[in-house]
């Protein structure tokens, strides 16, 4: 079987003029160019791939995929400590949600929820923990001085 086109299909030379510049076209064709004949030959294959640059922003790209798949577990478990971190143990995942997070972006992933969970997190317990010392100082200096006045 041949690559020709169909006897239907194939120009016939009454369709032909000739332009101005020496060049043949087939009437109705403006662009003056045969559709029939390649414009340039195939040149793919493997040999013409190119792969694609690596991204120049912020974060890379492209790196080995242990330290990609290492970043996204790091950013993934920050957004877990975060999450975790409001309903129990915060004083100690907050600050586990920070580190995590903090490693994660060494590594190339965008781990910003994380960080900022955590931060909340290790901020609010921090804060909760002041209000108990203050509370049970204040309840201890009321104790003692209630004992003082009953003398």
């Amino acid at each position: 079987m041949s690559d020709e086109p169909y006897p239907s299909e194939r120009p016939s030379d009454s369709n032909r003029t000739t332009r101005s510049d020496g060049a043949s076209a087939t009437s109705g064709n403006q662009g003056g160019y045969d559709p029939y004949q390649p414009t340039q030959p195939y040149q793919g294959g493997y040999a013409a791939y190119q792969p694609a640059q690596p991204y120049q922003g912020g974060y890379a790209a492209y790196q080995s995929s242990y330290q990609v798949l290492e970043g996204e577990k790091a950013a993934q478990l920050a957004l877990i400590f975060g999450i975790v971190g409001f309903f129990a143990a915060g004083i100690v995942l907050g600050p586990l949600a920070i580190w995590q997070s903090t490693k994660a972006e060494r590594l190339g992933a965008r781990a910003t929820a994380g960080k900022i969970l955590g931060w909340i997190v290790t901020v609010i317990n921090v804060l909760a923990v002041l209000g108990f010392i203050v509370f049970f100082t204040v309840i201890i200096a009321g104790l003692g001085a209630s004992a003082g006045l009953g003398s």
